[in-house]
């Protein structure tokens, strides 16, 4: 589960951890889809105001021979789609994140690797732009969404 980033709350984790292996596995499975969905509705922001987790803006797309950046100034809003950016949970997990094509374009643009701007077209070398990932905040978030659920014991 989560472990803690603050010095002393170890303990605090481990028994919110017993706390939740406490729960049944329905309910399990019910907090980590509403955790999971409440990441992915903040990756979606983020992706909506250009920037990563730690809040650092995305490198700004490069112009074209004219000195004009090419469509539209904000860049892979298609990501921020529920059907696109997809929620899975289990009793034991959850995650968010792209399938398919949308994943391998994702992987490009997150990591900051080389591709193809189209078929046949020229190699790239992409800036590293994070589209997902886990903020302090969104650790805090976690943390009280699973004591309100230890404390309504569902």
């Amino acid at each position: 589960m989560i472990k803690s980033e603050i010095q002393g709350f170890e303990r605090f984790d481990a028994w919110i951890e017993s706390a939740i292996r406490a729960l049944s596995p329905a309910g399990r499975r019910r907090l980590l889809r509403d955790i999971a969905r409440e990441v992915r509705r903040r990756n979606q922001q983020r992706i909506t105001k250009q920037s990563d987790p730690d809040g650092n803006r995305w490198q700004p797309k490069k112009p074209d021979r004219e000195g004009n950046i090419r469509g539209a100034k904000k860049m892979m809003l298609g990501f921020r789609a529920a059907r696109r950016l997809r929620i899975e949970a289990t009793p034991s997990n959850a995650s968010v994140g792209f399938r398919g094509k949308t994943a391998q374009i994702a992987s490009v643009h997150h990591f900051g690797a080389v591709d193809y701007v189209e078929e046949g077209g020229p190699r790239v070398k992409y800036p590293e732009r994070r589209l997902l990932g886990i903020s302090t905040g969104d650790l805090h978030m976690i943390r009280e969404k699973l004591i309100e659920t230890i404390i309504r014991g569902t």
